[in-house]
């Protein structure tokens, strides 16, 4: 018995470490914003109030029928993060000595975790009755996810070492315009969620003994939300935009591995946050188009997680604590002639991420973004979207323990040094 709770123990520390989900490559906690070449070359300003293409069904689905035709958006953003990690103090707090051929502590600091990677988009959408009032669409985007990647010897191996999360979102949505000045739309959301997460984790192999185990958790699963939004023109040139996104719950079920000790089948909750976004777009004049836009996360739903055996058996839960945050972008348009359009724009995006839980899985801070972009049209069917953007994030402090309630407590201590990303992205339109 007393074997069989020093493994268990050792396992949720193990488990609860891998599943502070996949490290930020994009946007603050783990979140993708990138859905849209368009709206990225204006760091997302005005998004859901500006329906220039089929890709406005992700953000604002009741943009879809101010379209004028039936279309396809078919879009790829290039994410690359760039980090460093600095240790200020990591330990194995305890009395155990590490068996032969491990240590403890190193001194390598893990490597930039992030590496090039692609997040497809695809939007189709087309009216249904012959006055366009009412149209259908269907999105399929990559909301949240990314990974990161260290170092197997790096010195806060004991937190993490690997992690993948992906997500897939398929949106089926429709839209309707009584008139010229109101529309309404509203997606389900069907959404896959996959998860591959690994560390190290000390565990007693023997009187006085440490050595360092492989722990590996394996889920998936299909949760369900739904999406639903308005977009208003009080006057000519001028048009509000308002979206709620639900929160989508996944129970993910798959395998949890400490090596030599468990391999069992578990569920572990994810809940994924609810987001409210606001925004507005104003026409100067012909050529020069203002963008506004506020977006609110419910990110304090995702405040602990609850790791459970496939016997029914619940491991120690660990803490996350994420705060509810917001976002606000600034940009414009410039109509430079018949065929091209110019967009920049900015964006500061805060983190959820707390002091008292950060984590290397997760080693964000606030976000800067500066974006810039384009629209060429290039004949009367196709377009092309490119955009750039350099997301600058502040420096943070990581102050955690790992494997509390055991033998060899972990404490991990670092701080963040010159994180980044750039993201280069394009997309093609047609209308049919």
């Amino acid at each position: 018995m007393k074997n069989l709770s020093l493994r268990l123990l050792t396992c949720s520390a193990a488990l609860c470490g891998l599943l502070t989900f996949s490290q930020t490559a994009d946007a603050a906690g783990f979140y993708i914003q990138e859905q849209s070449v368009s709206g990225l070359g204006a760091a997302f300003a005005g998004q859901v109030s500006t329906p220039r293409d089929a890709s406005i069904l992700y953000f604002n689905p009741a943009g879809i029928s101010r379209l004028d035709s039936a279309q396809v958006n078919i879009g790829v953003n290039f994410l690359y993060p760039e980090l460093e990690l600095k240790d200020t103090g990591t330990a194995l707090n305890g009395a155990n000595a590490f068996a032969p051929g491990s240590g403890p502590i190193g001194t390598d600091n893990g490597g930039n975790p992030g590496s090039l990677s692609p997040v497809p988009n695809l939007h189709i959408v087309a009216p249904i009755t012959e006055d366009k009032k009412l149209w259908l669409g269907l999105g399929v985007a990559a909301p949240f996810g990314l990974g990161s990647k260290y170092h197997d010897d790096y010195f806060a191996r004991f937190d993490s070492t690997e992690s993948d999360l992906q997500t897939i979102d398929f949106l089926p949505s429709i839209s309707y315009a009584p008139n010229d000045r109101f529309s309404i739309g509203a997606s389900m959301i069907i959404e896959y969620a996959h998860a591959d997460l690994k560390r190290s984790a000390p565990a007693q192999v023997a009187l006085n003994t440490v050595a360092e185990l492989d722990s590996v958790l394996k889920g998936n699963d299909w949760g369900m939300g739904f999406d639903v939004g308005v977009m208003y023109e009080p006057w000519d040139g001028t048009v509000f935009g308002a979206n709620y996104r639900s929160n989508v719950q996944q129970n993910l079920e798959g395998q949890i591995y400490l090596q030599g000790q468990v391999n069992a089948r578990g569920t572990a909750e994810l809940e994924l946050p609810d987001i409210a976004t606001l925004g507005v777009t104003h026409e100067f004049n012909d050529r020069w188009t203002g963008l506004l836009q506020g977006t609110w996360f419910g990110w304090s739903s995702f405040d602990q997680i609850q790791p459970v055996l496939a016997n029914g058996t619940a491991l120690s839960p660990v803490l996350q604590d994420y705060d509810n945050t917001f976002a606000i972008a600034v940009g414009g348009e410039y109509t430079l002639n018949d065929d091209w359009v110019l967009r920049a724009g900015y964006q500061f995006d805060q983190t959820p991420t707390t002091d008292e839980y950060r984590t290397t899985l997760t080693p964000d801070g606030d976000r800067h973004w500066i974006s810039t972009g384009a629209t060429y049209d290039i004949n009367d069917r196709f377009s092309l979207d490119l955009a750039a953007t350099y997301i600058f994030i502040e420096e943070e402090d990581i102050n955690l323990q790992r494997g509390a309630g055991t033998t060899n407590t972990t404490t991990v201590s670092a701080r963040t040094e010159s994180p980044s990303v750039l993201i280069g992205a394009v997309a093609l339109n047609y209308k049919f």
